[in-house]
C-alpha cells in the first residue's frame, strides 16, 4: 500500500509552503451540497467559519437537520484535528473529499464515515507531538479500508459510505449515513 510516512508528512507541511486551502474546501462544500439536493436531501451551507460543522442536512420530513463536517483536500492526506476524534466528538459524520488536481482529469471522490470509526487512525509524527500540536493527519487509505471494510444498507443500517462522481448512481447517499 503506497500509504503517507509520518515523517515524510511533516517534511511536506514544513518545507512546502501551501497554497490557501479556501478554494478547495469550497470546492468540497459545494460539490457535498450538489449531490446532497440532487438526491432529495434538504441542505444547507453553514456560515462561513462557523465551528464544528460546515452543511446541515436532512431529508424534507426530518424535524431537525443533522450538522456534517466536510474536509476537502486535492491530495491526500487530509490534516485533520485531534479533538475531533475524542471521545466527546466521535459521533459527528465527517465528509471527505478528494477533489483532485485543478485539471480535473479524475472524478472526485468522497467518503462518508463518523468520526469513531477512524479515531485510531489518526497519526501524529513525533515532531508535532513535541509542539504539543491539535494537528495531525489521515491517509485515504485509511479511509478506504474503512470503507470497504462496511457497506450501506437499504434498511437505513448505520455504515460507511465510499463513492465517486463517475459512480454517482450507484452510489446514493443513503439517510443512515448523514
Amino acid at each position: 500500500m503506497d500509504d503517507v510516512d509520518e515523517d515524510d508528512a511533516t517534511e511536506a507541511v514544513e518545507k512546502k509552503k501551501r497554497k490557501s486551502g479556501i478554494p478547495t474546501g469550497n470546492a468540497g462544500e459545494y460539490f457535498v451540497m450538489g449531490e446532497l439536493l440532487r438526491r432529495g436531501y434538504d441542505a444547507q451551507l453553514a456560515d462561513r467559519n462557523t465551528k464544528g460543522y460546515d452543511v446541515l442536512v436532512g431529508h424534507p420530513t426530518d424535524k431537525e437537520l443533522r450538522k456534517v463536517q466536510i474536509k476537502s483536500v486535492r491530495s491526500q492526506p487530509w490534516y485533520v484535528k485531534r479533538n475531533d476524534f475524542l471521545p466527546d466528538a466521535v459521533a459527528k459524520v465527517t465528509i471527505y473529499v478528494l477533489i483532485g488536481k485543478e485539471k480535473a482529469d479524475m472524478p472526485v471522490r468522497y467518503f462518508i464515515t463518523k468520526n469513531a470509526d477512524l479515531a485510531h487512525r489518526v497519526k501524529q509524527p513525533p515532531k508535532w507531538k513535541e509542539r504539543n500540536s491539535n494537528n495531525a493527519f489521515m491517509n485515504i487509505k485509511w479511509i478506504e479500508l474503512r470503507s470497504q471494510d462496511r457497506r450501506t444498507m437499504e434498511d437505513g443500517s448505520d455504515e460507511t459510505r465510499v463513492a465517486s462522481s463517475s459512480q454517482i448512481p450507484g452510489a446514493a447517499i443513503r439517510r443512515a449515513s448523514i
